[in-house]
């Protein structure tokens, strides 16, 4: 998995950076756990201050999950989706977004997840997974909606639209937009303030504190075995089946409502 998902180091600041060009820097199993991983080793180590995120280039930050291994491999790859995301909930460090491109599916959650979004002005978000008879798993919904409210969600989660950068920022999705040139200054900057300027330990009680308050679910768990019976349902359904079918062989979708 070696290069696939890369770190670098520039003093308290650490970089991941998803290096899936030609798959449009969407993550597999195997990059999947990678990335959970070193976020895990980041937080053991105890040296950085503030991890960035982005995708290599500057068209793509993250198209999401990388489903062409087949049905075969799909229960270990939503495994390593799972294991990935809590990693990065878990992470007690202020995690900053650099986002250029495109920011789709589990891209647009590892955005949301993030404590700063910055984008460039060719990024575009989404999360059009209806278009594919599939859709976004309720924790994901959950955090989108307390980030942009319920009218917001429903635009992006029920159209499966992309909307763009100016739009995100109008939304409440990300907190500045610059050109593409501008980005990695803007971001590093900001990674460089609170690494520099911020108590670490104190900017990781605050964003625990942050996220004991307003972030973390306290849905009931009779609720949450209903949400994701009703998400299994709508994800092993024929029509997801077609969905996934229909992108891989680059056609339009037939939709049976099964």
């Amino acid at each position: 998995m070696s290069g696939e998902i890369l770190r670098k180091d520039d003093g308290f600041v650490s970089t991941i950076i998803f290096n899936r060009q030609k798959k449009k820097n969407a993550l597999n199993k195997e990059a999947l756990f990678c990335f959970g991983d070193i976020i895990k080793d980041i937080e053991k180590e105890k040296k950085t201050r503030v991890i960035v995120l982005r995708g290599a280039g500057v068209k793509v930050f993250s198209s999401g999950v990388d489903l062409s291994d087949g049905a075969k491999e799909f229960n270990k790859t939503i495994e390593g989706l799972s294991y990935s995301i809590d990693s990065l909930k878990e992470c007690s460090l202020p995690v900053i977004s650099m986002i250029y491109g495109y920011a789709i599916g589990a891209g647009l959650d590892f955005s949301v997840i993030s404590d700063f979004r910055i984008a460039a002005d060719n990024a575009f978000f989404g999360a059009p997974l209806v278009k594919l008879g599939r859709t976004y798993y309720y924790s994901a919904i959950e955090r989108l909606t307390k980030l942009v409210g319920l009218a917001v969600s429903k635009e992006i989660l029920l159209t499966g639209k992309m909307i763009s950068a100016s739009q995100a920022l109008e939304k409440g999705l990300v907190h500045n937009i610059v050109s593409c040139d501008d980005l990695e200054d803007q971001v590093y900057k900001l990674a460089k303030e609170i690494a520099e300027e911020a108590a670490p330990i104190a900017v990781s009680v605050t964003k625990k504190t942050i996220k004991k308050l307003f972030e973390d679910s306290r849905i009931s768990p009779d609720l949450e075995k209903e949400l994701h019976a009703m998400v299994e349902q709508v994800n092993r359904s024929q029509d997801a089946k077609e969905g996934i079918c229909a992108k891989m062989e680059k056609r339009k979708p037939v939709f049976t409502g099964r």
